[in-house]
């Protein structure tokens, strides 16, 4: 800048006519000059210096043009929801003073660095949500939910907030097994101590139990993952027992215990068993990620023994009960079922002069004894009521079921009661009771079956037995049009097993 100097002049010598007056005017000018100089060092100084940097990061700011994103050279951070521009040009204007002075922190000094970095990632929420802790624990012998949890750090509090739900929802907490693996997630708190923020447990390939805290309340639910359903149908012939020729066919243990449940009123497989029979079904396969996971249940099936057919279709009504009924609608189910144990051998007959093979004295045989392996487990051959469970004399361990009208029936010799069984409890026809044994006066495992009308002893294998109800006629029509495509699959199943055979 170049500086104005006072010049003597000729030109006007009033000015300088005196000195007092000369040195006034000097001094005065040299004011000015002293004020223009700090006013143009003041606008130079005020105008702030450009960051160089070695590598900058470019902050998104949603709404700004790509020419007016800041730069700075802090580390990566997410996307600020921010809308400030750096140069600030008269159109900025409009911009809030709250906004400007954030858009400011955004281009620190080296020295503040860390704590804007700091303010960056408190103002994004992904980055203070907090990590669980996920622990799994095996369930051992004797556990349960207290002790699983004081494992994990967890305390009886935790325990009696969970358990404060309905208890149907949080039932597999309570039924733990041993080998069992909960995978449970906790948080550690400000006071050293931890709360529970999730729980899981697998109960099968298809069902999980979940539990989860969402505003400081507990929510539980049973996920079931949805099954690919398909239908396969089945051909066999038996060759010595319906068991053997089952498994010799592909089917599994449960298909054929179901097989042998649905014809079972009609067909006594301990005794009407002949070389030859025919069994023909359609059922289902359940899978899971293309692999299978299980059987469902039999849709259709057939039956021939010693030359006789029986058919079977499932169905179930509005209020979602199933049931097999042949192709007219009747019911395949009697009242009673002939056999408790269908996957078993008759050892000994109903019979008034047996001599007991124990006692080796003349004593009434009132029953009929179905030799199997231990263990084996025995049906109840029709609704009723426990009205004995327990020890017997030489009967051993027995029990006793009351049905709707006259008819009793026993079950004896037993080598253990199902779990759970007690007087009073109300059973379902083939409802496992109880399981093969030699208990009491036995001389080997089997099982005694009585049947009782009015208190008097009946041959089971040839007792009259009476029909379940048949279908309702409201379901007539509509079980028509579902049994119709599984009758002409049966009937194509019969024509391709003789064109195979010639």
């Amino acid at each position: 800048m170049k500086r104005n100097r006072l010049v003597n002049s000729r030109q006007h010598p009033a000015i300088f006519s005196s000195a007092p007056s000369y040195f006034r005017i000097r001094y005065i000018a040299l004011a000015i000059i002293v004020a223009v100089i700090a006013f143009f060092l003041t606008g130079f100084f005020s105008n702030e210096p450009t960051h160089t940097v070695s590598q900058s990061h470019v902050i998104d700011l949603p709404g700004l043009p790509a020419t007016q994103q800041v730069k700075t050279d802090l580390p990566n951070t997410n996307t600020l929801a921010l809308a400030t521009p750096v140069n600030h040009t008269p159109q900025d204007k409009q911009i809030t003073k709250q906004a400007t002075d954030v858009s400011e922190t955004l281009i620190p000094t080296n020295e503040q660095n860390q704590n804007e970095v700091s303010a960056i990632e408190a103002a994004d929420t992904s980055v203070d949500t907090p990590a669980f802790d996920w622990q799994e624990v095996v369930v051992k012998s004797g556990d349960n939910l207290s002790l699983i949890f004081d494992r994990v750090g967890l305390t009886a509090r935790d325990v009696y907030n969970v358990t404060q739900l309905d208890k149907t929802l949080i039932n597999p907490l309570f039924s733990l097994k041993p080998g069992q693996t909960i995978h449970i997630a906790t948080l550690s708190l400000d006071d050293s101590t931890k709360s529970l923020e999730a729980l899981k447990i697998i109960l099968s390939p298809i069902e999980t139990f979940f539990l989860q805290k969402e505003n400081d309340e507990y929510h539980a639910e049973i996920v079931t993952r949805e099954l690919d359903i398909l239908q396969k149908q089945v051909t066999g012939e038996i060759e010595t027992s319906l068991f053997g020729s089952g498994l010799a066919a592909g089917l599994s243990d449960k298909v054929v215990m179901e097989l042998a449940y649905i014809f079972g009123w009609d067909i006594d497989f301990a005794l009407d068993l002949r070389q030859g029979d025919q069994f023909k079904l359609i059922y289902e396969e359940q899978y899971l990620d293309g692999e299978k996971i299980g059987d469902g249940d039999i849709l259709a099936a057939e039956f021939t023994n010693r030359g006789q057919s029986f058919r079977a279709i499932r169905f179930t009504d509005d209020e979602g009960e199933s049931d097999y009924f042949s192709p007219e609608g009747d019911s395949m189910r009697k009242t009673f079922n002939r056999t408790p144990v269908p996957l078993s051998r008759i050892s000994s007959r109903f019979n008034p002069n047996r001599k007991h093979p124990i006692l080796q004295t003349n004593r009434p045989h009132r029953g009929v004894d179905y030799a199997a392996k231990r263990g084996t487990p025995i049906l109840a051959t029709g609704d009723g009521k426990v009205s004995f469970v327990g020890t017997k004399g030489g009967y051993g361990r027995t029990v006793i079921l009351s049905h709707i009208g006259k008819y009793t029936t026993l079950y004896a010799h037993m080598s253990r009661f199902k779990k759970g069984l007690r007087t009073g409890q109300r059973i379902r026809q083939g409802q496992v009771i109880g399981y093969i044994g030699s208990s009491g006066l036995a001389t080997g495992p089997h099982l005694h079956y009585e049947f009782r009308v009015n208190g008097v002893h009946r041959n089971p294998l040839t007792v009259k037995l009476p029909k379940a109800q048949p279908l309702a006629k409201q379901y007539r029509a509509q079980f028509k049009t579902l049994a119709t495509p599984y009758l002409a699959q049966l009937d194509a199943m019969q024509s391709t097993a003789l064109a195979q055979s010639e």
